[in-house]
């Protein structure tokens, strides 16, 4: 969408048509900025058609998707109302974005969706990371003109032993399509966020979070 002002590595994990794309990038890359233009997107081109966003957390729902869902739909000049309660904003006419946390993914039940979008998984463990994957890809299947998809955005925190290593690497295949991003790849950074992450770990760990590897 043109007016969505997007890096080239969002737009393309906006459009992927794979039915598992990726975004496996650094830290401060904007990642979660293409988690909402593929809601979005995704919205626009089949109205009708609900999205299921997912973080570790509720207070990171509240403090970062469901704002950059709503800074989106503003920027496309999109009417939207929210529910706050349900973790919930309608926008009329194309469908509904429900956003669920998955600290407790016994609870991820009772709706479905047409697409989901699964940010941030690598922070928690590969075991309790491949029941949140089963029970949101069990969840995402609203009828919709093309295939269902789940997509994953993650900074690649557990390295080799996490979900994201297995996910994109052991368990590739002809419907995956995975996105790399540096924290470089974000031109609006503030100065010295690069230097500040260096200096926060050691040098391994710096380029893990940095390059998103």
């Amino acid at each position: 969408m043109s007016e969505l002002p997007l890096l080239d590595y969002q737009e393309r994990f906006a459009f992927s048509e794979a039915r598992f794309p990726s975004v496996v990038a650094g830290l401060g890359s904007g990642k979660t900025r293409a988690g909402t233009a593929r809601a979005l997107i995704k919205m626009v081109q089949n109205p009708g058609n609900n999205i299921g966003f997912f973080l570790p957390t509720y207070d990171l729902l509240k403090l970062r998707a469901m704002p950059g869902m709503m800074e989106d739909l503003e920027m496309c000049g999109i009417p939207y109302s929210i529910n706050k309660a349900d973790f919930r904003i309608d926008v009329p006419g194309l469908g509904f974005i429900i956003f669920r946390s998955y600290d407790r993914p016994e609870r991820i039940v009772s709706f479905e969706v047409a697409h989901s979008i699964v940010d941030e998984i690598d922070t928690i463990k590969k075991d309790p990371a491949k029941l949140v994957w089963r029970k949101i890809t069990e969840r995402t299947r609203q009828k919709t003109s093309g295939e269902n998809t789940t997509a994953l955005i993650t900074t690649p925190d557990q390295g080799y032993n996490g979900f994201a290593y297995h996910h994109v690497i052991e368990n590739d295949s002809e419907h995956h399509d995975t996105i790399r991003a540096k924290t470089t790849d974000n031109p609006f950074l503030p100065v010295g966020y690069v230097e500040q992450i260096r200096s926060n770990y050691d040098p391994i760990l710096a380029d893990l979070y940095i390059n998103g590897e």
